[in-house]
């Protein structure tokens, strides 16, 4: 038994000896090791697919980072039907059709080169017109949202931000907003004049109405994830300002410094702990998927705690040797990947625990202070203005989470094409 822990032990330490030698440059150990462990099944998959790899790297739109932000363009989700190759457009088309007669409707149209550069060219003006009316709604909810609930921008100075847990901005200005309702408009304006002169240049024997109907389809399918997109950001748009507003009315409850200091450590505790529940999340759903796609790495994740995590326990002497791999399970690396995963899993799951244990360890802290201090405000309403923002830190935490995965889900789906 210490023999097999002593080679374990040595091969360990072959291991990681290689790799701090070898200058990996802006790779980590763990995104070396994640990228190594998946290579071979990923070779098997490709070779097995219809489609090759160089071939779907042609109908991916550019890698959208899972941490989304408010300021991303959203433009990374969109196609541009003519950069893709006649045949991977041909794919995408046939992939929607479920019946034999509109996949033979297509068969006849693509006999014709120039039949399917037409095709491929109406494609891209219905693309940008979905495009533009999808922006042109965002931007006109963003209009009534603040003239019927007075959401338009707000702005607190970065330390503010940065004491507190919260954004320092959310919103657009009035004028902003009215500017790109005008803006979209007009561009909807021209691209249906575009399609209306495309329309005159249609051959004959195309039927337009069927045709219209299977590119629609094609583009809103395409378009999924930008929907979800504007969704999540209208979404967070109102966390955010309730945000702020819950952060605003404690202080205007005049809380005791002892108080105040109280709730940036809970709310940081808080924030610590979804930061870290949303890295668990799209760890966990990104080894559901890995071996089926090549969409996404473990780098392009960028999960800074969970990578954190990972090279530590590569580190981690008592742990390496409490894993019981035998030398010939070591050789694949399996086992010892799958208990390095799941004991990431794990440890997170229990850094997570240590973050919510430590925002009730100061909400006691507060009403035991609370009984020695008679005067207002009471401290059950500092606990509850405290617990009211808590609470939306949170609905706000997996509010975004599920908005993203529904994002990758689709990515993923996309990817497999």
């Amino acid at each position: 038994m210490d023999s097999n822990k002593d080679q374990h032990r040595r091969k360990v330490q072959y291991f990681k000896k290689k790799y701090r030698k070898s200058n990996l440059g802006s790779k980590t150990i763990s995104n070396e090791i994640m990228h190594q462990s998946i290579q071979k099944d990923r070779i098997e998959i490709n070779q097995d697919k219809s489609i090759s790899v160089s071939q779907r790297s042609s109908l991916k739109k550019k890698y959208y980072p899972l941490t989304t932000g408010s300021n991303i363009d959203p433009t990374l989700f969109l196609s541009d039907y003519l950069m893709i190759s006649s045949e991977n457009f041909q794919q995408m088309l046939f992939t929607i059709i479920t019946t034999d007669i509109g996949r033979n409707f297509l068969v006849e149209l693509f006999k014709n080169e120039e039949t399917l550069t037409y095709i491929c060219q109406f494609t891209q003006f219905i693309n940008k017109l979905t495009y533009f009316k999808l922006q042109n709604d965002q931007w006109t909810y963003y209009y009534h949202l603040g003239m019927t609930k007075g959401i338009w921008t707000r702005r607190v100075s970065k330390k503010m931000a940065m004491v507190n847990s919260m954004c320092y901005t959310y919103g657009r200005r009035k004028t902003l907003i009215e500017q790109r309702r005008k803006y979209f408009q007009q561009q909807i304006e021209n691209n249906t004049c575009e399609i209306c002169e495309h329309l005159k240049q249609a051959p004959s024997s195309v039927d337009l109405n069927k045709l219209i109907e299977i590119l629609i389809d094609l583009v809103c399918q395409d378009q999924y994830q930008l929907c979800i997109e504007l969704q999540r950001r209208r979404g967070m748009l109102k966390f955010d300002a309730k945000d702020h507003q819950w952060v605003e009315t404690f202080y205007q409850l005049k809380p005791r410094q002892t108080e105040i200091h109280s709730a940036k450590i809970i709310w940081k505790a808080t924030d610590d702990e979804q930061k870290l529940k949303y890295e668990i999340a799209m760890f966990k759903h990104w080894l559901s998927y890995e071996s089926s796609s090549t969409y996404c790495t473990f780098q392009d994740l960028a999960l800074t705690n969970i990578n954190s995590i990972l090279t530590n326990l590569l580190f981690d002497q008592q742990w390496l040797l409490t894993t019981n791999i035998t030398m010939n399970e070591m050789k694949s690396m399996d086992t010892f990947m799958n208990e390095l995963i799941m004991r990431t899993i794990s440890v997170a799951e229990e850094i997570a625990q240590t973050y919510q244990q430590k925002a009730i360890n100061e909400k006691t802290k507060i009403l035991n202070n609370g009984k020695k201090l008679p005067k207002l405000p009471t401290v059950d309403t500092i606990i509850t203005a405290i617990e009211n923002r808590q609470t939306n830190m949170v609905h706000r935490a997996q509010y975004n989470i599920e908005q993203i995965l529904r994002i990758a889900d689709r990515k993923s789906i996309t990817t497999e094409l």
